[in-house]
């Protein structure tokens, strides 16, 4: 192909190939036979992480404070700098003689000065030989500002599985309410029908009848918004996953029980050690610290190492001088710089510090009990949601047990259809309780993992040096 070499026509083929290769497994690891998306928990978190725009965000702000570190370091290098400057003359500037003089000239009292072109150019070098640790300061602040946007990104990421499980329970759960509605429709539907032939028969009144009518149209309502709200729940799952709204998500989990939680002790440790939140903010205590530090050493003196060569030229007629028009320079100096009075603004800036210092370990303080308060009520919510969670198992068994009793007495003669009906409703309520109680016990152990904190994932190799230092 002209204008494309063979090497780079062999990578294009190979990034199509793999682009194919990927789209092709990932097609045949989600695709139902229906055409939709079949998602698990896991899998919807891991497409949250992928596409959740404050994450993105955070990422962004990460590379911005890696940019910040290199330009706090580069204060350790040296600068080198050139310009130059070539202009044509116009009119010539004059210079004017007193009139004792103008005889030794010609009579002359103003002589031209400078040729039709003049050329000036310079190479300057500077180097900090030393700061009185502001630059230390100012690259300690920078490196703390980047491992708190590591450890911020972590922590939105914590948000964003919590956000994408309780998306996917309450998904989960709208399932559930309309598989017991669809059940629910059909047993009544049932219960007409038996109510209806022993209306014929003379064995039940009109009013039974009439009853098990009204309970099939009351069922129909609710079968319809659980349908609807179940459909909710999927376009809210798509957006936290960044699935479009046709995608046609199915739901590969279902809702279960969730485990016992740790004891409190353990908890508490790893959200002291692994809070991505506690993190950051002592990461910005310690950025408020070496802030403090470069006030300070604003006041002491720096020293620097200035070199300068340069050039000058200038020339008539021709376009370029020659060797006899030219003339190059060069100086060396040590610059040292002592402030003496600066107006208070030195004192000025590292009160301000000083004081953003203080509102920084305040609110860590205040991070921190909020971490704590939250570990120890997210466990209890745990702890109350598993023991509401038996209870409810024990009453769709009560339940289950009534119903099948009712059916019973109801072949047997010893009961009417109304009661059927009534077992049948209190069926159905059990175990639309027992599904709110797995929901309940899954978003409880959600926000215990989001108050605890998960370990970190964006702190790099890099940033654990940075971190050990």
């Amino acid at each position: 192909m002209p204008g494309i070499t063979r090497p780079r026509l062999d990578r294009i083929i190979l990034r199509l190939l793999t682009l194919a290769f990927m789209l092709a497994f990932a097609a045949a690891a989600v695709a139902t036979p229906g055409g939709g998306m079949a998602l698990s928990l896991d899998d919807a978190i891991s497409l949250a992480l992928q596409n959740d725009e404050n994450l993105q965000q955070a990422a962004a702000a990460v590379d911005g404070a890696e940019a910040d570190v290199m330009n706090a370091g580069s204060g350790r290098l040296p600068q080198l700098s050139i310009s130059g400057e070539y202009a044509t003359t116009l009119k010539k500037g004059v210079m004017f003689l007193p009139s004792d003089m103008a005889a030794g000239f010609g009579g002359q009292t103003k002589i031209e000065m400078g040729g039709d072109y003049t050329f000036q150019g310079a190479a300057t070098l500077t180097f900090n030989l030393w700061t009185a640790g502001r630059l230390s300061a100012a690259t300690g602040a920078a490196r703390e500002m980047l491992a708190s946007s590591r450890y911020r990104q972590d922590l939105i990421a914590d948000g964003v599985r919590y956000q994408a499980t309780a998306a996917y329970m309450s998904a989960l759960l709208a399932a559930d309410n309309v598989r017991i509605a669809e059940k629910a429709l059909e047993e009544t539907r049932e219960a007409m029908r038996v109510a209806r032939a022993a209306y014929e028969q003379g064995s039940a009144s009109r009013f039974d009848l009439l009853r098990s009518e009204v309970e099939v149209a009351n069922r129909e309502a609710p079968l319809i918004q659980a349908r609807n709200q179940f459909e909710q729940g999927l376009l809210s799952l798509g957006r936290v996953c960044g699935v479009a709204p046709d995608a046609g998500i199915s739901l590969a989990d279902t809702l279960t029980a969730v485990a016992a939680p740790d004891d409190l002790e353990s908890l508490l440790e790893r959200m002291r050690g692994s809070s991505p939140e506690i993190k950051a903010m002592q990461r910005q205590v310690g950025a408020a610290r070496q802030v403090v530090a470069l006030a300070k050493a604003g006041r002491g003196p720096s020293l620097q190492l200035i070199g300068n060569y340069n050039i000058q030229a200038q020339w008539d007629d021709d376009l370029a001088p020659d060797s006899n028009e030219r003339a190059p320079s060069a100086t060396a100096a040590l610059a040292f710089r002592m402030p003496i009075f600066d107006g208070l603004q030195a004192k000025s800036e590292i009160n301000s510090a000083a004081a953003d210092l203080r509102i920084a370990e305040i609110e860590l303080d205040r991070v921190t009990r909020d971490r704590d308060l939250a570990v120890r009520r997210s466990r209890l919510d745990v702890e109350n949601a598993r023991a509401i969670l038996e209870g409810r198992r024990e009453s769709v068994k009560l339940a289950e047990e009534a119903h099948r009793l009712a059916l019973v007495r109801l072949r047997n003669g010893l009961a009417t259809p109304l009661e059927r009906l009534d077992a049948e409703l209190a069926l159905t309520e059990a175990r639309v309780q027992l599904s709110r109680s797995l929901y309940d016990c899954n978003i409880a152990r959600a926000a215990l993992d989001l108050a605890v904190g998960s370990e970190l994932k964006n702190i790099t190799a890099a940033g654990a040096r940075e971190e050990s230092e």
